[in-house]
């Protein structure tokens, strides 16, 4: 990493500043790993804190850390932008870490309102790993302070190893108490017997008190440490915001024009051994309740994908996808779209799923904003990278 980091700013001293708003120039060199995968989160916990990002498929064959802030702009606006190369070198094309909000029409609360304007940023300094082969990269805009870039590159040339002390949790009384949550939910059965709701997704949320500050780069690794697979990210909105998690569902990738997305509806928990496990799985799979809602999921995608696509492929029969403590009905999907489909057009079109507000979905939508209490957010909205 630091022979990486001082041929980085080598190259820095000799580029000449970009000039035009909307274009941006990117660098990169590629780091020699000796057999050993790079530490991404301990290189990200050496960035100062606010605006850090971080993301990781379901694979774990690729993975990405961002650390401040490029560019920013609406998503889909970010296309606007063109990619100029540094140097003689040719670089790969930039990422942009993505977080929408799980309803666009609502306004965000307070908790959520520093998160109003990142909805599509690409990062000043990237650490990327591609199956074996890693890079470092910066992007540079008009905007870029190359004193301060150079500064934050060199601090994280020799990332350090930090001590992490878990700090004690305490769960706060929540506003909605159990009495009120409960008739939330019957409210929300009532919608379903009455025959406006075929299904409906409610949430809550619950409030801890930390014993010390906590850091959410070590937050999202201890997480990982008990779930390995899912996708895994990070979204820092300044000091002490942060967006975190491990998730297994994928609303879509894209490869040109070729489209994957997953309909993951219906959970059991893990045994206690592999003939429970088993057995579990198998009465997830014979659920007429579960095999119900999560063909709720499977028609919805169906329906969008076919819309919008000259071939489209979807599994006959749901399998089961195991991850540490649960196990999910999953349904796999892939479409050859028509060409004048951008990345935003698939997203607005696909989210939100049945999986995350109910069935049919603007029905489901209309009752949240009526019974939950709380603002989303980000919190079931589409995240990840483009």
């Amino acid at each position: 990493m630091e022979s990486a980091a001082s041929e980085m700013l080598a190259r820095i001293a000799l580029v000449k500043p970009v000039i035009c708003p909307n274009t941006f120039m990117r660098m990169e060199v590629a780091i020699e790993c000796r057999g050993e995968q790079c530490d991404f989160l301990n290189w990200l916990r050496s960035a100062p804190s606010g605006e850090r990002r971080y993301f990781r498929d379901r694979s774990a064959k690729f993975e990405i850390a961002g650390v401040g802030k490029c560019l920013a702009s609406k998503f889909g606006e970010h296309e606007k932008f063109d990619q100029h190369v540094g140097d003689s070198d040719i670089a790969s094309q930039s990422v942009w870490f993505v977080a929408l909000p799980f309803d666009a029409n609502c306004a965000l609360d307070s908790a959520w309102s520093p998160y109003r304007n990142i909805g599509c940023v690409l990062p000043e300094i990237e650490l990327r790993r591609d199956g074996q082969a890693h890079t470092l990269a910066v992007n540079v805009s008009v905007d870029t302070s190359f004193d301060g870039l150079k500064q934050r590159l060199q601090a994280l040339a020799e990332p350090l190893k930090k001590c992490a002390i878990e700090p004690a949790l305490v769960r706060e009384l929540d506003d909605l108490g159990e009495t009120k949550w409960t008739q939330v939910v019957q409210s929300g059965l009532q919608r379903i017997r009455s025959g406006s709701l075929r299904k409906i997704v409610l949430a809550r949320a619950r409030t801890y008190a930390a014993s010390s500050p906590l850091d959410p780069v070590a937050v999202l690794a201890r997480l990982c440490a008990f779930e390995s697979s899912g996708f895994r990210f990070l979204i820092e909105a300044g000091q002490g915001k942060a967006f975190l998690g491990v998730t297994p569902e994928r609303l879509l990738s894209r490869t040109g024009r070729l489209v994957r997305s997953e309909a993951i509806a219906g959970t059991r928990p893990r045994g206690v051994d592999e003939v429970a496990d088993r057995l579990l799985g198998e009465s997830l799979l014979a659920s007429e309740k579960d095999r119900r809602e999560h063909e709720f999921v499977v028609e919805r995608l169906r329906e969008v994908l076919s819309g919008l696509s000259v071939s489209l492929r979807v599994d006959a029969e749901p399998r089961i996808l195991r991850q540490a403590y649960v196990q999910h009905l999953a349904t796999r999907m892939q479409a050859e779209i028509r060409a004048d489909f951008s990345d935003c057009d698939l997203v607005a079109l696909l989210h939100p799923t049945p999986a995350v507000a109910g069935a049919p979905v603007d029905c489901a939508i209309k009752c949240l904003r009526e019974l939950e209490t709380i603002g989303r957010g980000l919190y079931s909205g589409p995240v990840g990278i483009v």
